[in-house]
């Protein structure tokens, strides 16, 4: 017997590969149709590690036991876009102990627009009760999919569906090159870890990575790391194909890397009100090695505040600010201001980037 359900969830990829983890969402999706309930001295942890038995008591809309049931979860991530949670688990007790080949497949699929396809499929044998079981399965399988479509909706962090907004409506927000003052720094260091923070559409991680850099891509927009990440599978084929890992993650919150774990942390026009800027960097200064870089650069205030289209000046930063960033027990400190050329309302312009190039 097989039933399967496809269905459309308002999220990224990441978010929903940790609800399919998540004991809560699995029991959300589930009810009322199923109960589960742990029994003594086997509570349910926070996420679920794949390779591990979880045991569960199962009742049909709480009131009838159905008998105890094994959860096994096994893990196959193909890359960014394209992951699969198998659970092979079984029934231990009660009805529950007829079925047979219990094998449920929950694949996840990333779309360009930052959502992400869901293909939940059950196969399992019931001997004579299969057709009769097909039925209620098939009910309850559409009742998972509307449950995790409504379930998922809301766990994108704010930063991810704002910047996704931003990206709608556009074949590339940026130009996919890199940016000049990382390309100056990294030419005088040997390959290592490197973060790249607010990676956009991947130009500076997979150019960091053809340089010969493992390279953790930190970005809160979903479509821009689909782009990334598309751009990473074309260069394949050239024998460029990129060390990256690809995160979505509010740089805000505590980041997915080490504490001290990166040879190079890379900020590079990150522009955020004060609290959130205050609060990426102390991730990034944290998230630096001993004898790691710390590069930082962005657009001077003066910039915003000559009429130069720019974030708000608040939002910029000067040399002073990123000098009084650094801790006075770091080795090395460097602070430039940088004139370049930019075409303007297609008129040349001088603008000026404030350049932090720190060594813990």
């Amino acid at each position: 017997m097989k039933v399967s359900t496809r269905a459309t969830l308002d999220c990224s990829i990441d978010s929903a590969w940790e609800a399919l983890h998540t004991p809560g969402v699995f029991r959300a999706v589930s009810a009322p149709f199923t109960v589960f309930r742990t029994p003594p001295g086997g509570e349910l942890p926070e996420r679920f590690e794949p390779g591990v038995d979880y045991g569960v008591d199962v009742w049909a809309s709480g009131i009838l036991p159905l008998g105890r049931q094994t959860i096994h979860l096994t893990d196959q991530v193909t890359d960014w876009t394209s992951r699969t949670v198998t659970d092979t688990g079984h029934g231990d007790s009660g009805a529950l102990g007829l079925l047979r080949d219990w094998n449920h497949q929950m694949r996840l699929t990333a779309r360009p627009d930052g959502r992400t396809d869901f293909h939940d499929t059950l196969s399992v044998r019931a001997g004579a009760i299969t057709p009769l079981l097909w039925l209620a399965m098939k009910v309850m399988w559409s009742w998972r999919a509307m449950r995790l479509r409504r379930v998922t909706r809301q766990l994108d962090p704010e930063a991810t569906r704002q910047w996704n907004q931003r990206y709608a409506g556009k074949d590339a927000m940026w130009s996919g090159r890199v940016n000049p003052s990382l390309e100056k720094v990294v030419s005088s260091l040997s390959p290592g870890h490197a973060i790249d923070a607010g990676a956009g559409e991947g130009g500076d991680a997979l150019w960091l990575a053809s340089q010969g850099w493992h390279v953790t891509a930190l970005e809160a927009s979903s479509v821009g790391i689909f782009r990334g990440v598309s751009e990473q599978k074309r260069r394949g084929e050239d024998g460029a194909m990129a060390d990256i890992s690809w995160h979505v993650a509010d740089l805000t919150k505590p980041w997915p890397v080490d504490s001290e774990s990166a040879d190079l942390v890379s900020l590079q026009f990150i522009h955020a009100p004060q609290q959130a800027r205050d609060a990426i960097w102390a991730h990034a200064l944290k998230a630096v090695a001993p004898g790691g870089r710390l590069l930082i650069t962005g657009h001077h205030p003066e910039d915003a505040l000559a009429g130069i289209p720019r974030p708000p000046a608040e939002m910029c930063f000067s040399d002073e600010q990123l000098r009084a960033l650094i801790p006075s027990d770091w080795s090395a400190v460097e602070v430039q201001t940088i004139t370049r050329t930019q075409t303007v309302a297609e008129r040349e312009v001088d603008v000026r980037d404030v350049v932090l190039v720190a060594t813990r």
